[in-house]
């Protein structure tokens, strides 16, 4: 009798153990997936502004998920073919995969209409006439994550700006517009920063590799003002309309290709979160105390891939009191040891 007792309550303990298995086994294999591989946070919505000044904005556009369109390989491999003869390019490039990116298309009309009062309108033109000091034009961009798929920061931007000195071109050619004497759309080189990468913190920068020249390789815009005339409105409305110089009327919008770093789940280490961040590239052995939270050496700071990441955390070394100490003369209990972790993927 005593036997089957052991019988029954040794099966029943087995039980109970594999339906815990059962259970908690996927939870933590997707707690360690999420960890180590890595989750791409794809932005859910973009928004691209351009003011002159401290003015009205002249143009803000957003677009939402609809618009922003995942990379698929056929269009990785033109990019790559794009840059094959650029060995910086290439290096960026090659530490995401095709799952990392999208294209934001972002319709070049302004979502939203000029409201300028008239004597401010009179005052942009008399400074970009008159004014002898600088006139900044500013484009700023803002990307929105859905914080439910991971990561710390909600939002990711940064801007470009650009001086139009006194008597210069573009200055006449908005005044111009603004007046009412040109209907030609106004060139603005090198304002358009096309490939833009969003790490998991607050800057998205632009990929300074894939610009041949620096800022001096970012795509030109046109700047068009419309209006709409119509009888049913009791005075007109106006918008500005953007495009990148050479495209074809059709076309009408702007892509911003955009590369998003993976984020990771947390580390614990004795109870402290150290998020980790995604970085592809070969490995380097060999701890670094001088340097707290940093990738290795010679790769772009967080990319997308599969990853290396070095990290030394200052860990609390506690001893027994009764612990026989080996260590030299003048070393006190307490004193902070590096610890270096690895995580990797491919």
């Amino acid at each position: 009798q005593k036997k089957k007792k052991i019988v029954k309550y040794g099966m029943g303990g087995l039980i109970v153990f594999f339906l815990i298995c059962i259970i908690w086994f996927p939870l933590l294999f997707i707690s360690l997936v999420r960890s180590v591989v890595g989750v791409v946070n794809h932005p859910i919505d973009v928004t691209v502004t351009v003011k002159l000044g401290g003015y009205e904005p002249l143009f803000t556009m957003s677009v939402q998920q609809q618009s922003i369109q995942p990379f698929n390989d056929s269009q990785y491999e033109q990019l790559t073919e794009k840059f094959k003869d650029n060995a910086a390019a290439m290096q960026f490039i090659t530490l995401y995969s095709y799952e990392d990116i999208v294209t934001a298309l972002i319709e070049g009309s302004s979502g939203s209409v000029w409201r300028i009062s008239p004597p401010s309108r009179q005052e942009v033109i008399k400074e970009l006439l008159g004014s002898q000091v600088d006139l900044t034009l500013r484009l700023a961009w803002n990307f929105q994550r859905d914080l439910g798929k991971g990561g710390t920061v909600e939002h990711t931007f940064d801007k470009y700006s650009i001086d139009l000195e006194p008597g210069s071109l573009v200055r006449a050619e908005l005044a111009s517009l603004l007046i009412g004497n040109r209907t030609e759309p106004v060139l603005v080189p090198n304002f358009f920063p096309n490939y833009i990468r969003a790490p998991n913190g607050a800057e998205a920068k632009p990929v300074s590799q894939l610009f041949k020249g620096g800022e001096d390789g970012y795509l030109g815009i046109t700047l068009s003002l419309k209006s709409d005339r119509s009888s049913n409105s009791s005075g007109s409305q106006e918008w500005w309309d953007i495009a990148v110089e050479g495209c074809e009327p059709s076309c009408g919008v702007l892509r911003m290709v955009i590369f998003n770093d993976k984020h990771h789940g947390p580390v614990r280490l004795r109870g402290v979160d150290f998020p980790l961040h995604h970085v592809r590239g070969a490995s380097m052995c060999g701890p670094h105390p001088e340097a707290l939270h940093r990738h290795l050496p010679d790769r772009g700071a967080g990319a997308g891939g599969g990853a290396l990441l070095q990290t030394d955390l200052p860990v609390s070394v506690s001893r027994d009191h009764d612990q026989v100490d080996s260590r030299k003369p003048g070393w006190k209990p307490g004193l902070s040891a590096a610890a270096t972790m690895f995580t990797h993927r491919e």
